[in-house]
């Protein structure tokens, strides 16, 4: 199992934390993300065989601690074809983040549960968040969101939601990242000049699924919507930003002959950093 845990530094699921569920796990540590050192990765094992195929692909500089047979005897060049390794000033600052990020992630997770807790019971938005006492938790709450229920503000687009909330003066934008099952990568574009699809180029069926196919992940972009993503516990600024969702919700009346509906393209490709 490849456990991909690329936004949920520190986060607990049950009490457990993510990155040792699988056979090997993957963060990102890119300079958006809650956990940054500027560009770089970590890999997570403790299966010697897929640690030292790890470093016979991209890690030659360490193929001196390679200790299985089959393995060593391809050492001394990267087997990927490049240096995969994390440059050495990222990953001194890494370190560091290491003794900085739990009290980090503490102030983090205060300030956005404060959030979350003043918009309790508010029409039309729910917090994405797990249950309290649950034992799992959000990490650093890298890119989080907000759920958007439009049923209960008769039928109000996320859009025109949005659109209010920024003339307040607080940014927020409707949907989240794309389902990659419509991506052309998945559906159309030949990567390696095969003469097919890299998708369907090496199967025996045509295993892409073509819109309508996953009905939920197609409307996901009309129920969810950007918060903002509060790094300190500042309570007053906190409550500011909480008065301006509050407010459009429960005013929502007032713009619905105005409301113009979702746009057909919504969401984005790469939205977990948002520009106001």
């Amino acid at each position: 199992m490849i456990e991909d845990c690329s936004h949920a530094h520190g986060a607990l699921y049950k009490g457990k934390m993510v990155g040792t569920f699988g056979d090997v796990s993957a963060f990102s540590l890119m300079s958006g993300k809650s956990f940054p050192c500027g560009e770089a990765g970590i890999m997570l094992t403790n299966d010697r065989r897929i640690y030292e195929r790890a470093l016979a692909f991209g890690h030659y500089l360490r193929h001196n601690e390679i200790t299985l047979e089959d393995i060593r005897a391809g050492s001394g060049l990267p087997w990927g074809g490049y240096k995969y390794r994390m440059m050495q000033l990222a990953s001194a600052m890494a370190r560091v983040q290491l003794k900085l990020y739990p009290q980090r992630m503490a102030e983090i997770d205060k300030a956005m549960n404060y959030f979350w807790d003043l918009l309790e019971g508010v029409p039309g938005i729910r917090a994405h968040r797990p249950p309290k006492g649950s034992g799992t938790t959000m990490g650093g709450w890298y890119a989080p969101l907000g759920l958007y229920h439009p049923e209960e503000l008769e039928g109000l687009s996320v859009s025109r939601f949005c659109e209010a909330v920024r003339a307040e003066g607080f940014n927020s934008t409707p949907g989240c990242n794309k389902s990659l099952h419509l991506h052309p990568v998945f559906n159309t574009i030949d990567v390696y000049n095969q003469g097919k699809p890299t998708r369907i180029a090496n199967s025996t069926s045509d295993v892409r699924q073509p819109p309508g196919s996953l009905p939920v992940s197609e409307t996901i972009q009309e129920r969810t919507f950007s918060v903002p993503w509060f790094k300190h516990y500042r309570p007053q600024i906190i409550e500011e930003y909480a008065f301006a969702f509050r407010k459009v919700a429960e005013n929502y009346k007032e713009l619905l002959a105005g409301d113009k509906g979702n746009p057909e393209d919504i969401g984005g490709w790469g939205m977990t950093v948002r520009k106001g």
